[in-house]
């Protein structure tokens, strides 16, 4: 029988030393993809990095990728190696970047810092012997200094360096001479010198001969692998990193086919600050143009088969298309800021349809946009984008072009054809599902919620004094007192409130906050209250502390809020409801 394991590797894996490593960067063979940005450690990180490998300890593995003459990604040397014009590198490194900056910064004598060996602490000063390697404190005999000229001496100055027995690490090759004059300089007796030569020759080949022999396991993937195997091998070696993600890859991939991702996408924050106040990721704006141009989200489609054309074609109408619908949302949706924007994923489809929406006749457009804001609406309420978000896009997209604009025959998408909420269901609802929670949020704020201080609408208020925070409207300490078992982590038992009031409320239950006030700032609180969707009449739920009435009558007025935005019915399927 044949084995599936009998079959090429997907990758293969190497130890290369350091020396080969640092060579390799030299020539311009190993370089970086240009999406990796510049970055070098501290020097402090660097030193740790250098104890390990003469420690010979474990230092992490690197992954690279082979390049061929079929796809060729823009790449740039390393930080401070040679510029090598007109040649193309063998490897990309993908991850182990800072790690291998740091040693050849160290053993290239490159950068800010440089790196320095002291040889007292492994040597015995009475008999010139080698101390054993778990005795000597390399915290101590690695250092680094500054050699910009800031410190009173010049660590680089070879009387100095034969003077307190301190060489570079640079001069790694040459340190046989080094040890040679510095021997001469510190011992007259010449058997002496001798052995204190002999000693440090053992240094060098017994400690130090790491920093040029060790090897570092590294993964090599094959110039066959695409692009989608390259982001999810580096997610799974790197779990705690930041993923490598289709717009750097991209970036990239079509640098060399003049498509410049990033610096299109550094002008659009410029032209919109509406994606950097909301925090957009440039890869939901790749997804847009994949489902303008392929009619797909997936990464697997936008990483093997999207091309810099279509990216061209599309890219500057998706950029104002996003800008655009979160301009929507906010005056027309209530997501006044990303704190309350339910799916940051509803704005791929909704920003690769707009661009047809915006072409519309003037009419024409007001109905899609209608139509366009209740797809928006009816998605963040039954949580359609929770689960399968990416595949979520793709049929919504297909059926949302048609029926945004009208065009006959077409469906809803399912968001608006299935709406399914209930009334059970948001009466328990916790604010744990987020989108479900930010939408009631983001509700209220459309329907004129106002500020507890200036009695304003919230929406009214500039973003950087809207800083609002929900609080429970029965604190969970009061029903421990009065309702034991009754959940006050509702979303229908929260309200949004600025810091000082919730400061002021403190944890009192908000009915009794209310009526600790004086005679008008009640009259103002009430009316704040009301437009939070509370019942605030005499004898209902809120105002006499009955917490299960409160909440049916909240429930109401809320379900009324929805439906009217989604254009749909709530299904009712709950009896009195308990808490």
């Amino acid at each position: 029988m044949t084995s599936m394991f009998k079959e090429d590797p997907v990758f293969k894996t190497n130890p290369e030393t350091i020396g080969s490593l640092i060579r390799s960067i030299h020539d311009g063979s190993l370089a970086l993809p240009n999406f990796q940005r510049s970055f070098v450690w501290e020097p402090k990180r660097t030193v740790e990095l250098i104890k390990s490998i003469i420690l010979r300890y474990p230092a992490g593995t690197l992954l690279t990728w082979e390049q061929s003459s079929s796809h060729r990604f823009d790449s740039r040397p390393f930080e401070e190696a040679p510029e090598n014009s007109g040649l193309q590198p063998r490897r990309l490194v993908l991850d182990g970047q800072q790690r291998l900056t740091s040693l050849y910064h160290v053993l290239a004598g490159k950068g800010e810092y440089q790196f320095f060996i002291k040889v007292w602490p492994f040597i015995d000063p009475t008999s010139y012997t080698l101390r054993p390697l778990e005795e000597v404190e390399l915290e101590t005999a690695i250092v680094a200094y500054d050699t910009r000229g800031r410190l009173r001496f010049n660590p680089l100055d070879h009387e100095w360096q034969l003077s307190n027995g301190t060489f570079p690490l640079s001069n790694f090759q040459g340190l046989r001479k080094s040890f040679k004059a510095f021997s001469r300089a510190v011992v007259e007796e010449r058997e002496k010198q001798d052995v204190l030569e002999e000693t440090l020759h053992q240094l060098r080949e017994g400690y130090l001969q790491p920093l040029e022999s060790y090897p570092f396991p590294v993964v090599d993937l094959p110039e066959r692998t695409s692009l989608l195997a390259v982001c999810n091998i580096f997610e799974t070696l790197n779990k705690s990193a930041k993923p490598l993600g289709a717009f750097e890859l991209l970036t990239a991939k079509f640098y060399p086919s003049g498509a410049r991702l990033r610096e299109w996408w550094e002008s659009a924050q410029e032209e919109y600050p509406i994606l950097v106040e909301f925090d957009i990721d440039p890869y939901n704006l790749l997804q847009a143009v994949s489902l303008r141009a392929r009619g797909s989200a997936q990464r697997a489609d936008i990483l093997g088969k999207l091309t810099s054309e279509e990216l061209k074609q599309n890219w500057s109408a998706t950029v104002t298309a996003a800008a655009d619908v979160l301009d929507m949302l906010k005056r027309e949706c209530g997501v006044i800021s990303p704190q309350w924007l339910p799916y940051g994923m509803l704005l791929v489809p909704m920003a690769a349809i707009w661009p047809e929406i915006a072409a519309l006749r003037t009419q024409q457009r007001g109905h899609a946009r209608e139509r366009l804001r209740q797809y928006y609406w009816c998605s963040v309420f039954t949580e359609n984008f929770d689960q399968g978000a990416n595949s979520q896009v793709g049929a919504d997209y297909r059926l949302l072009k048609g029926w945004v604009l009208s065009q006959e025959g077409s469906r809803a998408p399912e968001a608006v054809e299935t709406f399914g909420l209930t009334d059970a269901d948001l009466l328990s609802a916790r604010s744990n599902r987020k989108a479900l929670y930010r939408g009631v949020m983001s509700l209220l704020i459309q329907g004129g919620a106002k500020d507890f201080p200036s009695a304003q609408a919230v929406s009214n208020i500039r973003p950087s004094e809207a800083k609002m925070e929900t609080v429970q409207i029965f604190p969970k300490v009061w029903l421990q007192q009065e309702l034991a078992g009754a959940s006050a982590d509702l979303i229908l038992n929260r309200i949004m409130v600025d810091g000082e009031t919730r400061r002021s409320i403190k944890m009192r239950p908000i009915h009794e906050y209310l009526a600790a006030q004086d005679s008008p700032l009640q009259t103002k609180l009430l009316d704040v209250l009301g437009s939070h969707l509370v019942n605030v009449e005499v004898g209902y739920g809120f105002r006499i502390g009955n917490y299960a009435d409160f909440l049916q009558e909240r429930l109401s007025l809320v379900l009324e809020a929805i439906e009217e935005v989604t254009g749909q019915v709530v299904i009712l399927d709950s009896e009195a409801g308990q808490p």
